[in-house]
């Protein structure tokens, strides 16, 4: 069994700090890996007891011996973990468990582990996410003046006084959020993977606001969705000449005043899910997707209102594999074309609300406005729940059973036929 040591190497000048190292002796092999921005003076350290010794009255030095001690418990641990993989191979050697510790070592700090952990995240199709960790993570090295943070040295003092800087510079309680859940995320998968450890128990998020603060209301009243589904696109068409801007832009807001009231009338689906829809998931009249966000497994029923929008863009996609002609496989990523789009919508969806004279709107808005008109007419929150794709009623769900397919149809059926449906206008040519 190899025995793990930490050991000071005086410094070649005298009175330096010198380079406290980690031992490895095994079948009576050493190698010896010396710990970076570990730097202890001769006093500072007992090599009997394996401890650090504290000055009386040097608060800074106090502190600064305190992120040693903690670093030192954290790569034992580490080394302890590493043993345990390579007993479970066979034999090895010490300097196996040295170049297993060393191949892990680049990933010791924050922006090297957000990497490795983004790098995965992407491969698996969750590049929002791998953004999302490599923003924060670039956030809270620019706090630390531009300086990578190993692992071990984030702790709730670090992680509070960047949460008041960014009060300090006026964002917003949910960016504020927004930050602290992703790097409790980070930190938390660093813990599993044994990339740190947390000898103390810290609970180093405890004291910071990870929340959600209600913001302005997204979704429209009853009145001003009719006034949006009842524009009329070909009378708006006519008054404009056929080859002018006026009537191309026309052309492009009922493109998007289509896409959005087929969210709408699919129970709210969100625009990535539907930008990914292809002619496949339509099976027997029933459309069949998995949520981008959760992978929950959503069944629609094709209703005359969806038929009717998925139709009007037939002749845009038949050489295409998708539903809509968002992502038109041009060599470009998939991730790309649905974020260009996903911006192109929302630009054109404000002209609409605009037009037909409601609140600004965007892409999330018909989903929180089914959801509104579905809690207005009292539908259960277990049926919208389950018909939005949601898993935070999940353990309600278990514990009242699933719902059939068609009791979720006929809540579809009832919050969309609130709007007056006739076939979608045609924009002439």
């Amino acid at each position: 069994m190899a025995s793990i040591n930490f050991v000071l190497r005086p410094a070649s000048k005298v009175d330096y700090p010198g380079s406290l190292t980690i031992r490895i002796i095994h079948y009576r092999q050493v190698k010896n890996i010396t710990l970076s921005d570990c730097r202890l003076y001769s006093w500072e350290w007992d090599q009997s007891t394996q401890t650090v010794i504290y000055p009386v009255d040097d608060p800074g030095r106090t502190s600064y011996l305190r992120i040693v001690e903690l670093k030192m418990a954290s790569e034992k641990v580490l080394i302890g973990d590493y043993i345990t993989e390579l007993n479970k191979r066979g034999k090895y050697s010490s300097g196996d468990l040295a170049s297993l510790y060393r191949k892990n070592s680049d990933t010791g700090k924050l922006s090297g582990y957000t990497e490795l952990i983004a790098r995965e995240l992407e491969h698996r199709g969750q590049e929002r996410t791998a953004r999302a960790y490599r923003t924060v993570a670039k956030g809270l090295i620019a706090y630390n003046r531009g300086i990578d943070i190993p692992l071990y040295q984030i702790n709730s003092c670090l992680i509070k006084s960047f949460e008041m800087y960014l009060k300090d510079k006026g964002k917003l309680p949910n960016t504020i959020s927004y930050y602290m859940r992703n790097l409790r995320a980070i930190y938390n998968k660093a813990l599993v993977t044994k990339h740190v450890a947390n000898p103390t128990g810290e609970k180093i998020f405890s004291g910071v606001y990870t929340g959600i603060t209600k913001t302005m209301k997204r979704a429209l009243s009853l009145d001003e969705l009719r006034n949006l589904y009842s524009l009329d696109f070909a009378d708006i068409a006519r008054r404009e000449k056929s080859d002018s801007p006026e009537h191309l832009r026309v052309e492009k807001l009922h493109y998007a005043w289509r896409l959005f009231f087929f969210c709408f009338h699919a129970r709210g689906m969100c625009f990535i899910d539907l930008a990914y829809l292809q002619k496949d998931n339509i099976q027997g009249g029933i459309l069949k997707y998995c949520r981008k966000k959760t992978g929950q497994q959503v069944e629609i029923k094709i209703t005359s209102e969806l038929q009717k929008i998925i139709e009007s863009f037939a002749h845009e996609v038949r050489s295409s594999p998708y539903l809509f002609p968002i992502i038109k496989e041009n060599g470009k990523k998939l991730r790309l074309q649905y974020e260009n789009a996903l911006r192109l919508q929302n630009s054109r969806l404000k002209m609409l609300s605009k037009l037909a004279r409601t609140r600004p709107i965007s892409t999330h808005v018909s989903r929180h406005t089914w959801a509104t008109i579905g809690k207005q007419a009292n539908i259960p929150l277990q049926v919208l729940s389950e018909c939005l794709g949601h898993t935070s009623e999940k353990t309600t769900l278990i514990y009242l059973g699933l719902l059939d397919n068609y009791v979720l149809d006929e809540a579809n059926d009832l919050i969309t036929s609130t709007v007056v449906c006739p076939p979608p206008a045609q924009v002439s040519a």
